[in-house]
């Protein structure tokens, strides 16, 4: 380890260590040497390799009105803080915080126990954490991450998924296909009278929703339309006057549709999986498994809407964890080899039927915080492993 120093005022990094200077960021920028500690000055610790001193991290977020920025700050100061243990230099940033050889942005300073801003040579590694879909439809945000591509810096995870367009790249593989449940695109009345003929029971999800935001189940008894969603529960009499009432809702977005599975229950109640998966040096797998159980309305399973958590040895036994394994492996492998983008981390959300087959619900790129302070602990360590392994190999 090494010390580096970090003059607020005058925006400057000095170091008192080596005369010709260390070496910090993705461009090498040297850090000029002082013969002590200058005043008015904090320091940093960080790995020292030869003369390289880092990695810088960059962590993208949005942008805020008054000129900070945006997010979890209890998730980025979770992460900050881990690559500070690990002697690296996180740094919160913005689309509208980057310069052509330097970034501007937040730490948290564990000494002081206060977010600090401060100047930086240009990350070595960029991870993604912009919090909205909207915001990654800016202008800025495709410039941001064009500018990072031209600077080789790697950036990951690089957008939110479209549900359809990951169901399209995984149906691609012969391994992964027999474990998603039948979906379709929803694009007129007749797809709907189809499927739900065939199927009795769907979902209809947005393609870009999340938290089961924008989440229907539909089933036809004899010909009357049962709607439920975390909200509400109505029916109507016929395919028809569904059709009036929510035809405006389905025109705004991009929704599919989707076969209900007749899931597995834990006392009377369905439940699905949550896999938190990392990349490692030879291809993802899985950092920990949570289950969340449906709620009254049975429609989702997440906390916030009625759900539950219990714990995963309660259901471990009913589960082939080699075919989990093997899932993740696939998943990733394909995503990355479709996309072009390095993916390093994603959630599964996957259930089981009540015959013992598993279906994959729901792959996500930016996985939620885990409540299960082992998965949570566990899934921090590998980020931060991976992040630093990227920005110290590019």
């Amino acid at each position: 380890m090494s010390t580096i120093y970090y003059h607020i005022e005058k925006q400057m990094w000095y170091q008192c260590e080596e005369a010709r200077g260390l070496f910090f960021g993705k461009s090498k920028t040297i850090i000029s040497y002082v013969g002590s500690s200058p005043e008015q000055s904090l320091p940093f610790p960080v790995k020292k390799d030869r003369k390289l001193v880092g990695p810088i991290i960059g962590i993208l977020t949005g942008s805020s009105k008054d000129t900070t920025f945006i997010g979890n700050l209890k998730v980025l100061k979770r992460i900050l803080l881990s690559l500070q243990e690990n002697g690296a230099l996180g740094i919160v940033i913005t689309p509208y915080s980057i310069w052509e050889h330097s970034v501007e942005g937040f730490t948290f300073y564990q000494p002081l126990q206060k977010w600090i801003k401060l100047r930086t040579p240009l990350p070595n590694a960029v991870y993604n954490r912009i919090p909205y879909r909207h915001m990654e439809e800016d202008q800025t945000f495709t410039d941001v991450v064009s500018f990072f591509k031209m600077e080789s810096i790697p950036f990951f995870n690089p957008y939110f998924f479209s549900k359809w367009e990951v169901y399209q790249i995984l149906k691609g593989n012969d391994f992964v296909l027999p474990f998603l449940p039948k979906t379709t695109l929803f694009t007129e009345k007749s797809n709907l009278e189809e499927m739900l003929v065939k199927h009795q029971i769907l979902y209809l999800k947005s393609s870009t929703g999340h938290k089961g935001i924008d989440l229907y189940r539909l089933k036809l008894n004899q010909n009357e339309i049962i709607v439920e969603s975390p909200l509400v529960k109505q029916s109507y009499p016929t395919l028809t006057s569904f059709w009036k009432v929510y035809r405006d809702t389905f025109a705004k977005n991009d929704y599919l549709l989707q076969e209900a599975i007749q899931a597995d229950t834990f006392e009377g109640k369905r439940y699905d999986l949550r896999l938190l998966c990392h990349y490692h040096e030879n291809g993802h797998s899985i950092s920990g498994i949570g289950v969340r159980v449906a709620g009254e309305n049975g429609v989702t399973t997440h906390v916030p809407n009625g759900g539950s958590i219990i714990p995963y040895q309660t259901v471990r036994a009913r589960f082939n964890e080699a075919v989990l394994q093997k899932l993740v492996f696939e998943i990733g492998k394909k995503l990355v080899d479709e996309t072009g983008e390095f993916i390093g981390e994603f959630s599964i959300d996957l259930g089981r039927s009540e015959n013992g087959k598993i279906f994959i619900y729901e792959i996500n790129s930016k996985p939620m915080v885990f409540d299960e302070v082992e998965i949570r602990k566990k899934g921090l360590e590998n980020l931060t492993k991976l992040l630093i392994m990227k920005a110290t190999k590019a």
